[in-house]
């Protein structure tokens, strides 16, 4: 192809650190970004509890290693901007937050360039700070001291992702599309007049409740035109192996359909990593759940929608940046505490299901609290909205949280959905993010997975609004 003057007079002119390449996706002229990309091991080296373990067993094996992966956007001059997942149930906000912290120390990255997310497989190991009340009361003393134990070793891991990513930077192009898969089901099952959700009815689902079957894929390539990196989000929970009625596998390490994905995606471009996020899937799960071989089926589902997308160029929007990034804190408010009385009515109720389990412990915590004079935890939940813009082309939302699909479906609808990616399960995990809708029909989200992340009472019907609020002022910072 004989390009005209103008561009050609650019191209000879570009300096060693400002790239300008011809993107074929486009067949226009594109700005290249320095990337990097690094994959880091971090697979429990022995025994550990599982987050899907209820009992006092640890794990008995590795049936799938666990990775964490990261890509670095951007050169020294302009400040690079990191982006780390890893295979994991959550990321508690401390853990997040040491990470970045260290890269700020280190590298002087500045909190808003850091966003951590977890795939949110339910067969990796329990973390610290994370989901404390789900085991029907503590851990033995030994198996948290190995749950620990992990949770520093991961900060360390996440770090050192984070730092070889940096180390790898070198130009390439950048180009996004959205696909679509639709193994995901809306969970939430209405009966008797309240939600449903139960082992039991794992291949049932709720064909008239919100789902979103969309796969945003972010493509990393060379200047040659050389596949690097693969990223793609899904918004659906990664527990497809999880169903202990239907499923023979049990108490071993492994990533799920996100970790069988990226498996698949990388043996079909060897050359390259592929890097799972979860979207707003907080009220999703696969459809049919029961086993690995079910899990591969979904993962093979979206490996072969990227090789469709891969093979389609015109689906392709070129990213070129300039990256902007901006992160926003709220506290969204909870229902209030009741009174002492039914605090200790609570208490009593330990050990006659796992819901009254978990629910008296976080009372009696609260109890003691107030026994010693301390403050009662406070009647908010902390809640992270973080946006990446690269100029007007792509806009990366990351929301903390077990999110729920109506906040995609809000933000699609107040914002410009031609160029919104959301991400959920990132800086933070304090607990389900649901909307008023959800609050209004009450059910597991909305109400007794409170008590398993230490808390006792639901959000307010506000809080959507206030987490709207949030992703507002982070999108219009960039503006």
């Amino acid at each position: 192809m004989i390009l005209p003057r103008s561009i050609f007079l650019a191209l000879l002119g570009a300096s060693t650190t400002t790239h300008i390449t011809f993107c074929e996706v486009q067949h226009e002229v594109t700005k290249a970004i320095p990337v990097g990309i690094a994959t880091v091991d971090v697979t429990p080296t022995g025994p550990v509890h599982l987050i899907n373990e209820l009992e006092a067993l640890e794990s008995e094996g590795v049936a799938q290693p666990l990775y964490a992966k990261a890509l670095a956007f951007g050169s020294d001059a302009d400040t690079p901007a990191v982006l780390i997942a890893f295979d994991g149930i959550g990321i508690p906000a401390a853990v997040a937050g040491e990470v970045a912290s260290r890269l700020e120390e280190n590298f002087g990255i500045p909190r808003e360039k850091v966003a951590v997310c977890a795939t949110h497989t339910h067969w990796a190991p329990h973390l610290t700070g994370l989901l404390p009340q789900i085991f029907n009361g503590p851990l033995p003393p030994a198996h948290q001291a190995r749950v620990d134990a992990y949770t520093r070793q991961l900060v360390d891991a996440l770090e050192q992702a984070a730092v070889e990513a940096l180390d790898d930077r070198k130009p390439a192009q950048l180009s996004w599309a959205t696909g679509k898969v639709t193994f995901a089901a809306n969970r939430r099952l209405l009966g008797d007049g309240r939600v449903v959700m139960d082992d039991a009815l794992m291949f049932t689902y709720n064909p008239d409740a919100p789902i979103d079957h969309s796969l945003p894929v972010l493509c990393v390539r060379d200047l040659k035109g050389n596949l690097r990196a693969i990223h793609f989000t899904y918004a659906c929970h990664s527990v497809a192996i999880t169903g202990r009625a239907i499923s023979r596998f049990r108490n071993r390490i492994h990533g799920d359909w996100a970790g069988l994905a990226q498996e698949i995606i990388q043996q079909r471009h060897p050359d390259s990593i592929a890097l799972c996020t979860i979207g707003s899937g907080g009220d999703a799960r696969p459809s049919p759940v029961g086993g690995v071989n079910v899990a591969a089926a979904h993962a093979r589902e979206i490996a072969d929608e990227i090789d469709r997308l891969l093979a389609a160029p015109e689906r392709w929007e070129p990213v070129s940046g300039p990256l902007e990034c901006f992160l926003e804190e709220a506290d969204l408010p909870v229902q209030p505490y009741p009174e002492r009385a039914t605090l200790e009515g609570y208490v009593r109720e330990i050990g006659k299901s796992r819901n009254a389990t978990a629910r008296g412990y976080v009372a009696r915590d609260i109890l003691n609290r107030m026994e010693r004079s301390d403050s009662v935890p406070p009647d908010t939940v902390p809640f992270i909205a973080q946006a990446w813009s690269f100029g007007d082309e792509l806009s990366m939302v990351f929301l903390a949280g077990e999110v729920v699909v109506d906040f995609t479906h809000r933000i699609q609808r107040e914002f410009d959905d031609r160029r919104l990616w959301v991400i959920a399960y990132a800086n933070a995990t304090p607990c389900y993010i649901v909307s008023k809708r959800m609050l209004e029909l009450g059910g597991y989200e909305a109400g007794n997975s409170m008590f398993y992340y230490g808390r006792l009472t639901p959000l307010k019907p506000e809080a959507e609004d206030r987490v709207m609020e949030t992703v507002r002022e982070a999108i219009l910072m960039e503006e």
